[in-house]
């Protein structure tokens, strides 16, 4: 009993870091884990008296997705429409002015665009500012929202892992200064400019669920939410991946436990992006909600959970 109840505090104290390299990977075996050993503790008649009311935890914390390795742009050139004659050169370093341009220098009401257009924009603005190397300030936040809602051992150990998962992760809210497009963040992790990762930004029309543009000022705002995406425990979303990122059960080492299976649908994931009349984004938000089912044993004992939870990203430019 001593090795099991080293092995839960072992587990509960997992630190953030590792949260922060693999995301659900390691989220999914901490579940899994916590059900195995929650339901052995709680077998002892010695731990019986617990309260067996549900408990749901809202967390939150900055979950890595892992950087698509293929850049596969599926628009054709014709596809590909410039809708707006940025300032100067597109590859250019100039300093952008916060969004503000001339009089007379009113971006063009893009009422009638179409799923494409807007795409294009979308795509031209977020490679553009990734490709920025000059002095960069960004206010850069993410949260995560989980709640388990199958486990194996039942309630008692359901409200309990999901007490847990609550203690070892916590908020990310930090101010990234960039220099030569290159940031450290709190982590100590060396992080590029917004979504993707390493990547460009690349997306077909036939990953996309819905797009809209509309003009705020004198930004453009963009939305897009992609469809739904059903991928085994390695296998890659490719309109995630090639848009926003994905997670990368394969980065972390989980060999303390066998994996049997792990399900994950991208439900339907969203960006709102705002690109200035210099034709970069200043500002970013990033919505990935999630289904997981998995499966895992060690030895003798076994167990499996569902939950639900939902990623965020926000990034905030200032030019």
């Amino acid at each position: 009993m001593s090795r099991i109840k080293d092995r839960k505090n072992k587990d509960a104290k997992l630190n953030k870091n590792a949260f922060i390299i693999s995301g659900f990977a390691v989220l999914l075996t901490v579940v899994l884990v916590l059900c195995v050993v929650l339901i052995k503790f709680n077998s002892d008649p010695k731990n019986n008296s617990q309260n067996n009311e549900s408990t749901s935890i809202v967390y939150k914390d900055g979950l890595t997705f892992a950087p698509t390795e293929k850049n596969d742009n599926n628009l054709t050139e014709e596809e590909v429409v410039q809708i707006v004659t940025d300032a100067g050169d597109k590859n250019s370093n100039t300093p952008v002015t916060n969004g503000q341009s001339s009089p007379g220098n009113l971006l063009p009401d893009p009422a009638g665009w179409t799923t494409s257009q807007i795409i294009a924009k979308a795509k031209d603005a977020v490679n553009k500012t990734k490709a920025y190397t000059g002095n960069l300030t960004v206010a850069h936040s993410e949260g995560f929202t989980a709640d388990v809602t199958e486990c194996t051992g039942g309630e008692i150990v359901k409200s309990v892992v999901n007490l847990m998962i609550g203690w070892v992760v916590k908020p990310v809210e930090e101010t990234l200064v960039y220099q030569n497009g290159k940031a450290v963040n709190s982590e100590g992790e060396t992080v590029p400019i917004i979504l993707p990762k390493r990547n460009g930004f690349s997306l077909s029309e036939n990953g996309v669920e819905s797009a809209a543009v509309q003009r705020m000022g004198n930004e453009y705002v963009i939305k897009i939410d992609l469809v739904e995406e059903s991928v085994g425990m390695y296998e890659v979303p490719t309109h995630n991946a090639a848009s926003i990122g994905y997670l990368d059960v394969a980065s972390f080492d989980i060999s303390f436990m066998d994996i049997d299976s792990a399900d994950i649908v991208y439900k339907g994931s969203s960006m709102e992006l705002r690109i200035n009349a210099d034709g970069y984004v200043t500002y970013a938000n990033y919505k990935i909600p999630l289904h997981i089912d998995g499966a895992a044993h060690k030895g003798s004992i076994s167990g499996s959970a569902a939950f639900d939870g939902e990623q965020t990203e926000e990034w905030r430019l200032d030019w």
